[in-house]
């Protein structure tokens, strides 16, 4: 007859409640044993080889008791210790790896700290994610800083290999995300709000991006580019490679605030490239600058003509001198801050 599961599973919880004392019971049966034995074969009147067989079990078997209580008391438990040291320290290594693997999914794997220059960690950072890809994606406001990277490395391998070089810019028709960006810049230097002021920022946000658009026009031929206009609010900026992005939250009023790096391999680079891929499906425009496409701009004229679709009617020599001094400004920032502009940044 075999007993249910149920009766197996209560008799090994009782037989571990009582281990010890079933040990204790064990080990004086065997000492009672042994001291009977050794008695037998000592006192009784037995055959010489019977006698000696019996007081030498007994012997045995009270030496092997001693030995175990000894072992029991003083080398078990360091050997108990010493097990559950190696057990804790394996458990606590399998729980690091659980939580790095968990973790670094979703965590930066650099941190750079907001400055009025690029930091050299960031440069070197970025010139590593730049060297090893064949895209360079960029999405933010007016797009002042990459244009001018673009037109300083517009020479460098690093540039020219790449297959693809699409800046996500804001769309300077659309005035409720320009006053959105202008607020929020506004607001982060503590700047006093008037509707007066606010305009006047409107049309300076406009202009910068006019003049990033003929800073690309200028470019098309050595670095083909295409510009996808958007209209998102001013939540961040996203710097994006094949194995890594840069990603950059408007928190504060310095010119490069918090940059954080993210792998290919994580959560946010994931979900900021499917949101990137999103805005230049939705573009409200996509400018082609220098491709082979059948609408991509290629003269002067045209340009022009894309100019005035975007409500742009300053002449394109104008835009252009703008474009020099803000260049020269940007170069002047890196001389100060020790930067070579022939370098990449």
């Amino acid at each position: 007859m075999t007993l249910p599961a149920s009766g197996n599973a209560d008799g090994v919880r009782i037989f571990a409640k009582y281990a010890r004392l079933w040990a204790v019971v064990v080990m004086l049966a065997a000492t009672v044993a042994g001291v009977l034995l050794t008695l037998w074969g000592l006192l009784f009147d037995l055959d010489q080889q019977w006698s000696t067989a019996l007081a030498a079990i007994g012997e045995s078997v009270i030496a092997s008791v001693f030995i175990y209580v000894m072992v029991s008391l003083f080398l078990d438990p360091i050997r108990q210790r010493l097990q559950a040291q190696e057990l804790a320290g394996y458990a606590i290594d399998v729980a690091h790896s659980q939580f790095q693997e968990r973790f670094e999914a979703s965590l930066p794997s650099g941190v750079f700290e907001s400055a009025d220059v690029p930091k050299l960690a960031f440069r070197e950072a970025f010139q590593v994610l730049l060297e090893s890809s064949t895209r360079y994606d960029s999405k933010g406001g007016a797009a002042e800083f990459a244009t001018f990277r673009l037109a300083q490395g517009v020479e460098k391998r690093a540039f020219r290999r790449l297959d693809q070089i699409r800046l996500c810019i804001i769309d300077p028709r659309a005035e409720e995300c320009l006053r959105a960006h202008v607020f929020m810049r506004l607001r982060e230097g503590r700047a006093t709000l008037s509707p007066d002021r606010v305009n006047n920022e409107i049309k300076k946000l406009q202009e910068r991006v006019y003049v990033s658009l003929t800073a690309l026009h200028d470019l098309r031929t050595a670095l083909p580019t295409t510009v996808y206009l958007h209209r998102d609010l001013p939540f961040f900026r996203c710097e994006m490679f094949d194995s890594g992005m840069f990603l950059t939250y408007y928190l504060d009023g310095t010119e490069y605030p918090e940059n954080l790096q993210f792998s290919s391999k994580t959560r946010p680079y994931r979900a900021y490239h499917a949101s990137m891929d999103m805005t230049r499906r939705f573009a409200s425009k996509i400018i082609p600058f220098g491709m082979e496409a059948s609408h991509s701009i290629e003269s002067d004229q045209e340009f022009s003509g894309l100019l005035t679709e975007l409500g742009c009617h300053k002449p394109l020599e104008a835009l252009r001198e703008l474009r020099d001094e803000r260049f020269d400004q940007f170069r002047t920032q890196l001389r100060e801050a020790g930067i070579d502009a022939q370098d990449i940044f």
